[in-house]
């Protein structure tokens, strides 16, 4: 790869706030960590001064110099003589300097100043005469005159923050180039606390170790955090300062990531305290008492890559008695399983397992590493379904069935084999996306299964059958286990799961709401199954979505951000949950916000490119379905070339449907209503009546004539059966589109601004001021609140005097913004060449533009908008 540039990150705002107090006032003083861009603010607001006006002295003070009377400044001219007269001697050298100029002083790193070259600092400062611009650490006592730089308001203070979010990715765009995956963003943004320097250090070894890879146009980290080791000596102090105790300390929270004072104590005694006040360790007050972890999420690293593998054995041996000893204050199986594996102990299987099970989602590198030394130690089908797990999470998929093959053959105990044969046709599954065998499999492995592992048969088979489409049978095999094991295990709280989604899916959304709280309660708080506990959590956001559309999204680990999780921090890291992008990019589409939709879901489904892939389906139709509604409908077809959707799926007809709008896209609408037709077939076949009634609503803002037939009356009919609230206000306002009901127009229009949906509501409110005339009584109110809606989206006021375009005219211009010529056009319509010509030559006086060209952008922003009248691909049904 080419070397990455390095970018010259200026925060506009910092740089005039300092360069008016140098140039209005006496100066300032930048004050901030160290690493946050102190020296490069300072170059930034010299660059800007005039050489002409200003004569500029640079200065920078050292911890090493500090013992030395105006070592500062004996850098610049000899200081020698009576010191009571050095500081007159200082002033009169720089206006020398200066001649007839204004002298400006630069002071870097202040904080390591004598107390003699701190007072002349001062007193320049009372003076006036110097202009002076300090820079001093925040975490770092200056002397007491530098203090009173600004505490007696000589100089100005300016406080250098930590780079938010944006400015980190404005950072990392500008090194890399390209933009970066959103939980990539987070990662580097939470590992590095928005420092400039470190995340500039961290981008480049990412880079250079190949942790930092671009895969399908974006930048991503993969694998566990690796630091440079030249950022050692930014956080470790000199190595005499650090004592035996002190560096077990460090080992035994580099060990664990967080633990309990009291362990620590056990371990180092009274080591706490004295790292804590070196900015390595930190104390956090909590429920069950005072935590200790890291001063820098860097840290655990940096202290882990200095550790020798004697003193790791050593502390985590001392770990694991001390735990023994102190009983409730035992940490999570995740922190006790790295100390058996350091201590080179034998390691408790449960406690392996367990911990290979919570940081899979995450970190499928450790947990393979966790569920092998628990295989290894016991070849049992618990420990043989967590391997195969953690291999087939990192890509090996045919590695992990080949593993439970032997495992099931193996295997002399009958309810072994039962678990082992069910997690090996979940897998296949995955593997082979195909959950017709997986089901075919689970139902032959009924026949033979205890009563005592029916349970597990029955938990994924319910699971298989949601993937493949079959939400009623799912939602049957749920509830005979649900009635036969009201609690207790996982297979019983990916029943609630299935069952809360099985629900939504045939349009039971009050139940399904009900049941999602009730699964999200048995979760328990996701401490033993983080990945069922996440699911729960994303069917839940889902229903939402399709109750009211105001659900906020789950969330994921930043590290991989695969798999949804229940919010808090990630297991066995400091790393905080991030929103999900699979779910942030439905609901924007959802919306309507097409354009906004594209980026996370390019993620989710570059996410969703390995391990599992249990969402890719439908990533892969939402992002195409985003692309062709925003006006890019080859960017739509590349996504349904490379990533299709199959035949694992929750919802039903996604490949039909992403097909029907990138052709509506494309202007022929014709084919895109006989494409939206086979959705709504796919769907209704599945019973799926929350999915039907989605297909029908895209279908009826096709023309008129390309409409499935009798869709007022399916319509009517999915309505019947479905109770998501803002589903159900959709396609009525469809309806009301249909009918020209005027009443009802204005009616849902409103209904759908209270829901916050004022994209979906404006298109109402546009087409009711049409339908209705001044003589109706809704007619000022549906102006006003099209206006009201209009002005939150910041769109154009529309020229209301200007005619819309007829159906032929529609659809001349449709296929005339894709690019085909007359001929072809003509050909498609069954009329001719002139009769073509006259239809433009409407359409371009209409809508104002003069070459195709214009036609194909004026066309694509109006499908953007979807205003009623308006030409739009999708087809807002003329009024």
């Amino acid at each position: 790869m080419d070397r990455i540039r390095t970018p010259l990150i200026a925060r506009s705002g910092l740089v005039q706030q300092i360069l008016t107090a140098v140039t209005t006032d006496r100066g300032a003083v930048l004050v901030g960590r160290r690493g946050t861009g102190r020296t490069t603010l300072v170059e930034l607001v010299t660059r800007q001064l005039s050489a002409e006006r200003y004569a500029v002295t640079r200065t920078t003070a050292t911890e090493a110099g500090r013992p030395i009377p105006f070592g500062p400044f004996s850098q610049l001219f000899p200081v020698t003589g009576d010191p009571a007269l050095v500081p007159g001697r200082i002033r009169a050298e720089l206006v020398r300097r200066g001649q007839l100029r204004t002298p400006l002083l630069v002071v870097e790193d202040a904080h390591w100043m004598d107390d003699r070259s701190a007072t002349t600092l001062l007193g320049l400062a009372h003076d006036g005469h110097i202009r002076l611009m300090v820079t001093t650490r925040a975490d770092v006592a200056p002397p007491d005159a530098v203090v009173a730089l600004w505490k007696d308001r000589h100089l100005r203070r300016v406080d250098l923050p930590p780079l938010d979010l944006m400015e980190t990715a404005t950072l990392m765009h500008t090194m890399l180039g390209h933009t970066v995956a959103s939980t990539t963003l987070h990662l580097i943004h939470q590992w590095t606390g928005g420092n400039p320097r470190l995340a500039t250090e961290l981008l480049r070894h990412g880079t250079a170790s190949g942790r930092l890879v671009r895969d399908r146009g974006l930048w991503w980290w993969r694998g566990p955090l690796s630091v440079p080791p030249h950022l050692v000596e930014l956080f470790l102090p000199e190595p005499n300062r650090l004592t035996p105790t002190h560096r077990d300390a460090l080992a035994a929270v580099a060990v664990s990531d967080e633990l309990p004072i009291e362990l620590i104590d056990r371990v180092a005694p009274d080591a706490v305290e004295e790292l804590e006040d070196l900015d390595l360790l930190r104390t956090t007050d909590t429920e069950d008492g005072v935590s200790v972890g890291f001063g820098h999420p860097l840290l655990q690293a940096i202290v882990w890559a200095q550790v020798s593998p004697a003193r790791r054995r050593r502390v985590a041996s001392a770990l694991i008695e001390a735990a023994r000893d102190t009983g409730p204050t035992t940490p999570d199986p995740v922190t006790v399983a790295r100390w058996q594996v350091a201590a080179g102990v034998p390691a408790t299987t449960m406690v392996l397992t367990d911990a290979a099970r919570r940081v899979r989602p995450h970190d499928p590198e450790q947990a393979l590493r966790l569920a092998r030394a628990a295989f290894d130690r016991d070849r049992s089908a618990r420990t043989s379904v967590a391997l195969a797990d953690a291999l087939a999470e990192l890509g090996n998929g045919r590695e992990a069935q080949s593993m439970l093959h032997q495992a099931t053959a193996s295997d002399h105990c009958v309810t072994g084999r039962v678990v082992l044969s069910a997690a090996l046709a979940l897998h296949r599954c995955a593997a082979e996306r195909d959950p017709a065998s997986a089901h075919a499999d689970l139902r032959a492995l009924r026949a033979v299964a205890s009563l005592a592992a029916s349970h597990v048969v029955d938990g994924a088979d319910a699971l298989v059958l949601l993937l493949g489409q079959r939400p009623a049978d799912a939602m049957r095999v749920a509830d005979s286990l649900l009635r036969r094991l009201s609690v207790g295990g996982s297979s019983v709280l990916r029943c609630r799961i299935v069952r809360t989604m099985a629900l939504a899916l045939v349009g039971r959304t009050d139940e399904a709401a009900v049941e999602g709280a009730a699964a999200l309660a048995a979760a328990g708080g996701g401490v033993r199954t983080p990945d069922i506990a996440g699911m729960a959590a994303a069917t839940v956001s889902l229903v939402g979505l399709w109750r009211d559309g105001s659900a906020p999204p789950p969330v994921t680990d930043p590290i991989s951000g695969r798999w949804p999780r229940l919010p808090g921090a990630v297991p066995g890291t400091r790393l905080r949950a991030v929103d999900w992008p699979l779910l942030v990019g439905y609901a924007r589409l959802l919306q309507g916000e097409y354009a906004a939709a594209i980026a996370p879901l390019r993620e989710a489904l570059a996410q969703q490119a390995s391990g599992f892939r249990p969402f890719r389906s439908e990533a892969s139709a939402w992002l195409a379905v985003s692309f062709a509604a925003a006006g890019r409908p080859d960017d739509a077809q590349r996504v349904l070339d490379l990533d299709p959707p199959d035949r694992l799926a929750v919802l039903p007809g996604l490949r039909p449907w992403a097909d029907g709008v990138v052709a509506a896209a494309r202007g022929d609408t014709r084919s895109a209503g006989w494409r939206l037709e086979e959705a709504v077939a796919a769907a209704h076949a599945a019973s799926c009546w929350s999915v039907e009634l989605q297909y029908l609503t895209w279908a009826a803002r096709l023309p008129p004539a390309d409409q499935p037939a009798a869709l007022a009356d399916q319509v009517t009919r999915c309505l019947r059966y479905v109770e998501a609230r803002r589903l159900v206000t959709e396609a009525r306002g469809e309806l009301a589109l249909l009918n020209r009901d005027r009443a009802g127009l204005l009616e849902q229009a409103i209904r759908l601004a209270e829901m916050g949906l004022h994209r979906r509501a404006w298109r109402l409110a546009e087409a009711a001021t049409k339908v209705l005339t001044g003589r109706d009584q809704d007619y000022a109110g549906a102006v006003a609140l099209a206006g009201r809606l209009r002005s939150a989206l910041g769109l154009h006021t529309p020229n209301l005097a200007s005619p819309t375009l007829t159906a032929r005219e529609n659809e001349v211009a449709a296929l005339a913004a894709t690019g085909l010529p007359n001929r072809e056009i003509a050909t498609r319509l069954v009329v001719s060449a002139r009769t073509v010509e006259s239809h433009l030559a409407r359409v371009y006086r209409k809508l104002g533009v003069g070459s195709r060209r214009e036609l194909r952008a004026e066309w694509f922003s109006r499908a953007i908008e979807g205003g009623p009248g308006s030409p739009t691909i999708l087809g807002s049904y003329p009024v």
